[in-house]
């Protein structure tokens, strides 16, 4: 279950005023659920923070791949346009599909 707290001060301790409506220390009237705040689990937002970086870098890895490869178009470098191109394909799978997968898209 999920801990709520006070949109406007932060506090965590209501009084129960009716069915739909709460008061808080702070005396606001607190009636609909975007009033208050819920606690995130830190466990899940460790692991959001993970799979966030791990994107970024993919994408700062694909940025850098085009790149180097349109470099390897200019200098017509065929074998080293083959191994980018296979390491770009890797790297668009990992980011839309997911980590653990091979498949081919």
């Amino acid at each position: 279950m999920k801990k709520l707290s006070c949109r406007y001060c932060g506090n965590k301790e209501f009084y129960v005023l009716s069915v739909n409506e709460t008061l808080c220390k702070c005396g606001m009237r607190l009636k609909k659920f975007s009033d208050y705040h819920t606690e995130r689990d830190a466990k899940w937002e460790q692991l959001f923070r993970k799979e966030q970086k791990r994107k970024a870098e993919l994408i700062s890895k694909i940025s850098l791949l085009t790149r180097e490869i349109d470099s390897c178009l200019d200098n017509r470098d065929e074998s080293r346009f083959q191994e980018l191109t296979e390491e770009l394909k890797i790297c668009w799978r990992a980011l839309h599909i997911g980590r653990n997968h091979s498949e081919k898209v």
